[in-house]
């Protein structure tokens, strides 16, 4: 699938339109309209445009799972990584930005887990059940030995980081508290890989941490599909402070 990407910021109003190409046929995903002055946000999705705010959101909810689930659209959090590594656009500066990456993030979060399941099933049909059983003893003992940390959030946090935080970023002198915390406020995978051009650095954020809640189900497992969780609710819109983009 070949990606397009229209990112616009003017006059109190910013754009993001995502759309693909794949032998000759074209793909309409998502169109993203935010406005500073109303701090509302619109989606457009299957040709049908929804308000974040409007409470009757069960539809505009189904659409944006089958997005997030869509083959087609499987392999955007690959080209956003790209975009937030090599371009290392500021997502503190551009609401489409902004968004751009929370759509990367929340793919990441749901599609590999799928992946792994097709995996999965195609090495069952070519292992026997002693291989099997190997290979799932193996890596349940290699998962309980490694969690993987990203080491970027030692450079923000402990009694003498390296670097400073920045946009309302605040350090964890405890790093272990804050790492058994799945780096709640930070942005990123958890713990796994802190996207620095969202917010500009790996500390824990007041707009963020606001935003990890909305990610959160009520028994505390992860809810990444949750309307409120992939347009950044906390950050983008419904903030609570009158710093707009509020990280």
């Amino acid at each position: 699938m070949k990606y397009s990407l229209d990112l616009q910021d003017k006059e109190g109003v910013s754009t993001l339109d995502v759309s693909g190409q794949k032998g000759g046929e074209k793909y309409n995903f998502l169109k993203i309209e935010h406005q500073v002055n109303s701090n509302n946000l619109y989606l457009t999705l299957q040709d049908k445009t929804f308000s974040v705010k409007d409470e009757n959101s069960a539809e505009e909810s189904v659409k944006l799972e089958e997005l997030l689930t869509n083959p087609n659209f499987s392999s955007f959090s690959t080209a956003v990584q790209q975009v937030h590594d090599k371009l290392k656009l500021p997502g503190w500066k551009s609401p489409s930005t902004m968004f751009l990456y929370r759509i990367g993030m929340s793919l990441h979060h749901n599609l590999p887990s799928l992946k792994r399941e097709e995996i999965e099933s195609l090495q069952l049909e070519e292992e026997t059940v002693e291989e099997e059983k190997e290979r799932v003893s193996l890596q349940r003992r290699s998962t309980r030995r490694r969690k993987k940390i990203d080491r970027s959030i030692y450079d923000y946090h402990g009694g003498k980081p390296k670097k400073e935080c920045k946009y309302n970023g605040r350090k964890y002198r405890d790093i272990q508290r804050f790492i058994e915390l799945e780096c709640l406020g930070m942005c990123g995978q958890g713990c796994k890989s802190c996207w620095r051009w969202v917010c500009g650095d790996c500390c824990a954020h007041r707009g963020c941490w606001r935003h990890d809640r909305f990610c959160t189900a009520k028994d505390g497992s992860a809810a990444y599909s949750r309307r409120a969780c992939t347009t950044f609710r906390g950050v983008l819109w419904d903030t609570v402070t009158d710093t707009r983009r509020d990280c």
